[in-house]
């Protein structure tokens, strides 16, 4: 933690680009602590607000974009190499692209706003092939109120920003029971509309 806070405290927004990249790249790198201390910043009138939450939301899809292409062009190759040899690879591929072709867009959305979840998404959804517009479009919105409430409570929290971090599982949960919701919502209507 104390790397990531030196690294914003003399970088500003640049490391603050830097390191939500590498953490939508699926680098373990907690968002709560990089956009919770970029709100302390903007508590200190050293980050602005919303310079602060675009540059996080932009560099999180990016990285996002990375992931899913490390997906899209590595990843399949690779399963389907090691799965070869049991002769269910291509089977696999194939249920894996059915299934995000029925319930990828939730998928991408929801697991946008799951902590531990929210940046491993992207790697099976380029994996599976999930339409790259849809999925940037889903990406940002998920990433935009995710990196406004952390931004928002970091700021509100000031000096007091790492009680991110003891009510981490908290949020999670919050974040759990409105996924369900937002999921449970879409399959009850996406079946409706499939009958």
């Amino acid at each position: 933690m104390e790397i990531i806070i030196s690294f914003l405290s003399e970088w500003g927004y640049l490391a603050l680009f830097i390191c939500m990249v590498l953490e939508n790249m699926n680098v373990p790198i907690p968002s709560e602590i990089i956009l919770g201390f970029a709100g302390f910043l903007v508590s200190q009138d050293i980050f602005s607000f919303w310079p602060t939450v675009v540059i996080g939301t932009t560099a999180g899809i990016a990285g996002s974009v990375i992931s899913y292409y490390m997906g899209a062009k590595g990843g399949r190759d690779m399963i389907l190499k090691h799965t070869a040899k049991g002769g269910l690879g291509a089977k696999k591929m194939i249920a894996a692209k059915d299934w995000f072709e029925n319930y990828g867009a939730i998928a991408v959305f929801t697991g946008r706003l799951l902590p531990g979840v929210r940046t491993f998404i992207s790697l099976p959804a380029g994996i599976a092939q999930f339409p790259l517009p849809e999925f940037v479009l889903l990406t940002i919105l998920g990433t935009v109120p995710w990196t406004i409430f952390l931004v928002y409570v970091g700021s509100a929290l000031g000096h007091n920003w790492t009680l991110l971090l003891d009510y981490k599982w908290k949020i999670a949960a919050v974040c759990v029971a409105v996924s369900a919701v937002i999921a449970g919502g879409y399959y009850i209507y996406h079946k409706r509309e499939s009958k």
